[in-house]
């Protein structure tokens, strides 16, 4: 699908000679009668391309997901719609950062330092936990630190563009306050441990499969009441392993979306999994749950200010990256 959002011919003309000299090279070196598509290109956005294989490793913990549907119609559909979602969001992303760009905005190492501070500061966390959440995420530090660094350039981006267009006031603050406590009745924390057993960036489906079943086994063993401790120390692939996979207190938001639903649905003692996320293969105990209660307006009302300020930031940006498409060149290929 081609989106008509053309700047001019020049730029057209730029955009196709990029996908061209991509493609030139691989052609080039294979034979006349061998030749091999080994990637492609599924979008043109100006003067920048997404390939095939960026899109997949993107959506790669979904995708995950996705595979262990039984259904292949439905498996096939489903797969097709995150990988859509997933061009959807990265086109996004390359808008936003060539307008970063055009701005001269950028975001510096020490940017980065610093909120990683923020965040063990805010968590109470050492920068062994950090690396234990981080794990539980499919994370390194390495990857962290570049997503922190796209999502830092991205706020600035927002705030420099949207900031002024949204508004909030003591009454939204108050209802936002009361529609939260509505839920405060089932918000609760975890105490949790996880074992983890890594996938190869580039496995095949056979490696894949392989170490998905090694994680069923683990799962069968210690919900016929092996030690989950001793398990984790044994075969656990991840960070923590010396401490039996010991993730600390867990609340809502803190985790990856698959492995998290798994964790919270758990009963207090019980296992689950096993859960695929960007690192491999997670199995899950809920060691023991705390109900939170609600606290004080007065106390969370800077949260609160910063959590809807937000939301209504994402609305905004949704129209804004709308805008921006319309003056650019977008070519979707999917």
């Amino acid at each position: 699908m081609t989106r008509p959002l053309l700047r001019g011919a020049a730029r057209r003309a730029r955009s196709r000679a990029l996908a061209l000299a991509l493609a030139l090279p691989a052609a080039l070196a294979a034979g006349p009668t061998d030749a091999e598509i080994i990637d492609r290109i599924v979008a043109v956005v100006d003067d920048e391309i997404i390939t095939l294989s960026e899109l997949e490793e993107t959506a790669r913990p979904l995708l995950a997901q996705v595979d262990q549907v039984a259904d292949p119609v439905t498996r096939a559909q489903l797969r097709d719609r995150q990988l859509r979602a997933a061009l959807d969001a990265l086109v996004g992303k390359k808008l936003v950062a060539q307008e970063a760009a055009r701005r001269n905005l950028g975001v510096s190492s020490t940017d980065v330092d610093a909120h990683l501070e923020r965040v063990r500061g805010q968590q109470g966390w050492t920068e062994d936990q950090l690396r234990l959440y981080l794990s539980s995420q499919g994370l390194s530090m390495a990857q962290f630190r570049a997503e922190v660094r796209e999502n830092l350039l991205r706020q600035r981006v927002i705030g420099a563009v949207l900031g002024s267009k949204v508004r909030i006031g003591e009454t939204d603050l108050q209802d936002y306050y009361k529609e939260k406590l509505t839920r405060a009745n089932t918000e609760y924390e975890v105490e949790a441990a996880h074992i983890v057993l890594t996938v190869p960036a580039q496995a095949t489906e056979a490696e894949e499969s392989a170490v998905r079943q090694k994680a069923t086994e683990l799962l069968q063993r210690a919900r016929a009441g092996e030690d989950f401790t001793a398990l984790a120390k044994q075969y656990s692939q991840g960070p923590g392993a010396a401490n039996g996979g010991y993730l600390g207190t867990i609340r809502r938001g803190s985790l990856d979306g698959a492995l998290e639903t798994t964790l919270f649905e758990v009963e207090p003692g019980g296992v689950g999994g096993p859960v695929r996320t960007g690192f491999g293969y997670h199995i899950v105990k809920a060691i023991a749950r705390k109900t939170l209660p609600p606290k004080p307006f007065e106390e969370v009302k800077g949260q609160l200010q910063r959590e809807l300020h937000n939301k209504r930031l994402e609305d905004e940006l949704g129209k804004w990256i709308d805008e921006l498409e319309k003056k650019a060149f977008v070519d979707l290929r999917l």
